[in-house]
């Protein structure tokens, strides 16, 4: 066989060989939600490290901070030069650097919510803002080391920056374990000021 011949058999060989076949999708993204069962919608679709993919029913005012597995919480929208934190019915990104175009994370099909849904009347007469439990010895993230997670607030009342640093600064920091934190960023940022929210938090996906 001549050099010739032998180079175009190799480029047949080549474009005869199908294409790789698609990686396995995404497991379904773990979801805790708060308050209202469906009065927005999916909430918080998919996770990022620097953002999420937000799923609205109808225009809400949005909230999303960012808790980190030391407990230290980073408001990240609306930021201070937002004039509103509404956002209408539809997908939208909300991140670190603000509202983005594109996402660049997987989405998985559907998230998989915690079958167990609080409405605000049950977190509050739980006590869980003022008396989170000792130990958190019946809290499955604290028996593992904590981890970050974004925490999406939806509500039908306008919240600008300045407000979430006043109401975050007002709360109490002392928890039992992260989920406790996380409820309570929740009722403080709707305690009282709100008709109708509903919160969601998911762990963060590192790259």
């Amino acid at each position: 066989m001549t050099l010739l011949s032998l180079l175009a058999f190799s480029l047949a060989s080549a474009h005869s060989q199908s294409p790789a076949a698609p990686g396995p999708p995404p497991p379904p993204l773990a979801v805790t939600r708060l308050g209202s069962k469906d009065a927005y919608g999916a909430g918080i679709v998919a996770v990022q490290d620097d953002a999420i993919l937000v799923e609205l029913s109808r225009a809400a005012h949005v909230i999303l901070v960012r808790v980190d597995g030391d407990g230290s919480i980073q408001p990240v929208f609306p930021t201070p030069g937002d004039t509103s934190n509404a956002l209408p019915a539809g997908r939208h990104i909300v991140g670190i650097v603000g509202l983005q175009p594109n996402w660049s994370g997987p989405v998985p099909a559907a998230p998989s919510y915690e079958p167990v849904v609080r409405s605000a009347d049950a977190l509050a007469r739980q006590g869980r803002t003022a008396r989170p439990s000792a130990t958190g010895d019946d809290d499955p993230l604290a028996r593992r080391a904590a981890v970050a997670h974004w925490l999406l607030v939806v509500a039908d009342v306008s919240t600008s920056a300045e407000d979430v640093e006043t109401l975050l600064s007002s709360m109490s920091r002392d928890f039992s374990s992260m989920k406790a934190e996380l409820e309570a960023v929740a009722q403080a940022l709707t305690k009282r000021r709100t008709h109708l929210w509903s919160a969601f938090y998911a762990p963060v996906r590192t790259p």
